[in-house]
C-alpha cells in the first residue's frame, strides 16, 4: 500500500515532489539550498534523507523502497589512454542514488510527460491504461528492462498536461466578460479606426520574432499576398474587350437617368481611376453614337437582338463587319475597337499597380490600412447568463466571437479537460525528458532504452538536489558490509 497523500503540496513545509502542480513550482522557486552548518554527521544524514526521499518516491514506504535500494551504482566512464586525466570532469556517481526508483513504469511515465505526477501515472497504470509490449500491467512497480516499449491511451495523456476543465457557470462568466470587452473594444476603433489600426501593427512590430503571435501574424500576411496575387491573376485573365464593355453598360444600367451620365458614375467599376473612368466614358459615347446602346444597356451579349448583338460585335473587334456594311460606320467601328483596345492594356496596368498596393510587407510587418476595417468586425449579442445555464446546448449555440465557438473551454462538454485542448499552465518548468527514454508525444509511445547512468559531469536521474544533499542520503541507507 502507498503512503497516503497528506500535505503533498503544503507551502509551509516547502517539499518538492514528482507533480506538475503550481503549488509544488512555487515550493521548488522558493527552495533554498539545504544547509548542514552546525549539524552532526547523523543529523545531515537525516536532513538529506528527508529532503530526496520528499521528491523520489514519496509514495512508497520507507521499507518498501530500502527493499529495492542498491548499493551498487551504475556509471559510465571513458578510460582515458593518455594518462591526461585532470581535463575530465568527476562523475557524480552518488547522484545515482535514487536510479533504481526510475526503472519503476510510474516513475517512466512520469518522466515521460504522460502523467503529471507519479501518483498519477500509478492511477493510470491500476485502471488498466497503461501497456507495455502490447499487454496490459497493472502494477505500478514493475521494472521495465531495456528495450521495453509502454504506451498510455492519448485520451488520459490529454487529461493529464491539459487545462483545468471550467465549470458552465464558470465559463459563462467568462464568456460574458469577453463579450462586454470585446463590444467595448469595437465601438472605440469605430470612432478612431486609424489610432487602433497603427497601436496593434505597432505591437506586432515590437513582439519578440519567435512569439507565436507574430509567427501567426506573419503566416496571415504571406497567405493574405497570395490570395491578393490570386485575384490579380484572375482579374487580368478575364479582361477582354467583351468584359470591359459589359463594366461599361453595367454602369449604364445603374443609373436611372442616362442622359446625365457622367465620368464619375465610371469610377466604381475602374478602380477609382479618372483617366479609365473616362475612357470608359468615351466609349460609351461612341458606341451611343453608332444607335446600339438602346438595346446594349445591361444586357449579355447572348441576349442582344441579332441585328444590334452583330454590330457590338464589330464594334469590339469580336468579328469582322460584313461587305455591305456602310463605309462611315466600318470607319466608326476601327476607331470603338482601337479605344477599347488602348483601354483594356490601361486597365491591365492599373489593376497591377491597384493589387501591388494592395501587398502587405512581411520584412516590415505591416498590411494597408483598410479604412473600413472597425465597420466590418460584428458585434456580439448580450448573453444572458442564468438562462443558458440550465440549457447548455443552448450556450454553446449563443456564444459566437470571432476566436471562440461556444462556451470558454467547453467546446466538448463530454472530455473531462479544458476543450478545445491546450496544456496545463506552469508546464514548461518540468518540460524536461530524460536520456533514457525516446519519446513519441504523437502516438503516446516511449521506448525504455537503458538504465540511467552516471557520466563524467553529469547524472542521468533528474533530481532539483545537488551532489552533496544525495552524498549524505546514500550514507544513510548504504549499509556496512553490502
Amino acid at each position: 500500500m502507498p503512503r497516503k497523500a497528506v500535505l503533498l503540496n503544503s507551502l509551509s513545509r516547502g517539499k518538492v515532489r514528482t507533480s506538475f502542480n503550481k503549488y509544488n513550482l512555487f515550493n521548488l522557486y522558493k527552495k533554498s539550498q539545504v544547509s548542514f552548518r552546525s549539524k552532526t554527521l547523523y543529523q545531515q544524514k537525516w536532513t538529506s534523507k528527508q529532503e530526496t526521499r520528499a521528491y523520489h518516491g514519496e509514495h512508497l514506504t520507507e521499507s518498501r523502497w530500502q527493499s529495492v535500494f542498491e548499493p551498487q551504482l551504475n556509471s559510465v566512464a571513458q578510460l582515458d589512454a593518455s594518462l591526461r586525466g585532470g581535463d575530465i570532469e568527476p562523475t557524480p556517481i552518488l547522484l545515482q542514488t535514487y536510479a533504481v526508483l526510475e526503472k519503476r513504469l510510474d516513475f517512466a511515465l512520469f518522466r515521460a510527460m504522460f502523467a503529471s505526477s507519479v501518483r498519477q501515472a500509478r492511477q493510470f497504470i491500476l485502471h488498466g491504461n497503461v501497456h507495455v509490449n502490447g499487454v496490459k500491467i497493472t502494477s505500478p512497480g514493475y521494472a521495465l528492462k531495456a528495450g521495453d516499449v509502454f504506451n498510455v491511451r492519448p485520451e488520459k495523456v490529454l487529461q493529464a498536461l491539459g487545462a483545468k476543465k471550467p465549470s458552465l457557470k464558470e465559463a459563462l462568466k467568462v464568456d460574458n466578460t469577453q463579450i462586454f470587452l470585446w463590444n467595448k473594444y469595437i465601438l472605440e476603433a469605430r470612432k478612431n479606426p486609424r489610432k487602433f489600426w497603427d497601436e496593434k501593427i505597432e505591437k506586432l512590430r515590437t513582439m519578440d520574432s519567435n512569439d507565436p503571435k507574430k509567427q501567426e501574424f506573419l503566416s496571415f500576411l504571406e497567405n493574405y499576398n497570395k490570395t491578393m496575387h490570386i485575384q490579380m491573376r484572375k482579374e487580368l485573365d478575364q479582361t477582354s474587350n467583351e468584359y470591359l464593355l459589359a463594366k461599361i453598360f453595367s454602369t449604364v444600367n445603374r443609373v436611372n437617368d442616362v442622359e446625365k451620365l457622367a465620368v464619375k458614375d465610371f469610377l466604381g467599376e475602374f478602380y477609382n481611376n479618372e483617366n479609365l473612368a473616362a475612357k470608359g466614358f468615351e466609349i460609351y459615347r461612341e458606341v451611343k453614337s453608332a444607335k446600339a446602346v438602346e438595346t446594349i444597356a445591361g444586357k449579355p451579349l447572348a441576349e442582344i437582338p441579332n441585328e444590334q448583338g452583330e454590330l457590338l460585335k464589330v464594334a469590339t473587334g469580336i468579328t469582322k463587319p460584313v461587305d455591305n456594311t456602310n463605309d462611315a460606320l466600318k470607319k466608326k467601328f476601327r476607331a470603338i475597337n482601337h479605344t477599347i483596345v488602348d483601354l483594356r492594356h490601361f486597365y491591365e496596368t492599373v489593376v497591377r499597380e491597384h493589387y501591388n498596393d494592395k501587398m502587405a510587407s512581411v520584412d516590415s510587418v505591416d498590411i494597408p490600412y483598410d479604412a473600413k476595417w472597425a465597420e466590418k468586425l460584428p458585434l456580439h449579442q448580450k448573453i444572458n447568463v442564468p438562462e443558458l445555464l440550465e440549457n447548455e446546448p443552448a450556450a454553446q449555440k449563443a456564444i459566437n466571437l470571432p476566436w471562440q465557438k461556444g462556451v470558454f473551454g467547453r467546446n466538448d462538454p463530454s472530455k473531462p479537460y479544458f476543450t478545445p485542448w491546450k496544456p496545463r499552465p506552469f508546464l514548461a518548468p518540468f518540460a524536461i525528458l530524460p536520456h533514457h527514454l525516446e519519446i513519441s508525444f504523437k502516438t503516446c509511445h516511449a521506448v525504455y532504452l537503458r538504465d540511467p547512468v552516471a557520466r563524467p559531469g553529469q547524472s542521468e536521474v533528474i533530481t532539483p538536489f545537488g551532489l552533496p544533499v544525495h552524498e549524505r542520503s546514500y550514507m544513510y541507507y548504504v549499509r556496512r558490509g553490502k
